[in-house]
Parts: C-alpha cells; structure tokens; sequence
C-alpha cells in the first residue's frame, strides 16, 4: 500500500487551523493547583484628615507584616486626599469589592482586611437548592426517612 505525504506547506496550514480552534487554558483550583481569588489590595488613606488616623497606624505597624505573610496579594497604598480611608480589593473573577474604614479602630482594621482577602469575589446570592451540583442525581437527595423498612432499638438487640 502506498502511503502519500502532504506537501510541507499544507501541513502547516492544516497545523495552524488546528490551533486556532484550541481554548487558552484558563487556571483553574484543582488538584494540582490553587489560584488565591483575591489579585490586590488598595489602601487609600488621607493624609490630614482625622477619620483616616486609624488607618495611618494600621499602615506603619501592621501592613508591612501582612504584606509579607501573603505573598500571593499585591498590596498598594496610596494617598486619597479629602477622603475617608477605604480598602478596596480586586479579585481574580474581574470582580472588585470597597470597605470604608473610617469609624474601625486599629484593632478592627485586620478584621477587614482578612475578610477581604478571603472573600471569593463573586457576588452574593440567594441558593433555592439544598444540593448544588453539575451532575445531578436521578434519584435525588438521599433520605433515611427514603426506606421502606422499619427498626427499632430491640430489633438490634442480639436475642439470647
């Protein structure tokens, strides 16, 4: 049986059309793999104003050494003249999510911050369904109370 090669140039035609159908492969938290939700965190503070002293402190004691413990977030400060002082954090969805921190203390502004950090970033919804699942079950959700037998304590009860 004879075999017929292409030319060299139709093979590479073939090759790049191939490639144009193929999806850039988007990372995702698996097995192998997590990807932290939260990208940045924005720090903005006014330098004069009173609501923002609470903020300065935090900054010059304490973000430095949260700055360090994760890595994985970058963490900007920046001056926000006129203003109260905000945290705002960007997410890896596209999303983005601002607390105001003028009435927090110093000790209250970590509290925010950690919740920032480890929200997910979407949206909050309401869920109808007890189960959320891509792969629904055709029996559904499992019951005891699904079994027709019925048990007490003395049938359990070895008899001697």
């Amino acid at each position: 049986m004879a075999t017929y090669r292409l030319p060299r140039v139709l093979n590479e035609v073939i090759r790049s059309h191939q490639d144009r159908f193929i999806r850039p492969v988007q990372p995702k938290n698996g097995v192998g793999a997590f990807v932290f939700p939260c990208r940045k965190l924005v720090f903005n503070y006014c330098e004069r104003s009173g609501s923002s002293k609470s903020m300065m402190e935090y900054l010059q004691k304490e973000a430095t050494r949260f700055a360090t413990e994760n890595p994985q977030i970058e963490v900007i400060v920046q001056p926000r003249p006129s203003k109260h002082p905000i945290v705002r954090a960007f997410y890896a969805n596209g999303e983005q999510k601002t607390k105001c921190v003028r009435r927090c203390s110093v000790s209250e502004i970590p509290e925010v911050v950690k919740s920032l950090r480890d929200h997910s970033g979407h949206k909050l919804q309401r869920w109808n369904r007890y189960v959320i699942s891509d792969t629904p079950s055709v029996r559904g959700i499992y019951s005891p109370f699904h079994d027709k037998a019925v048990y007490s304590i003395s049938d359990l009860k070895t008899k001697k």
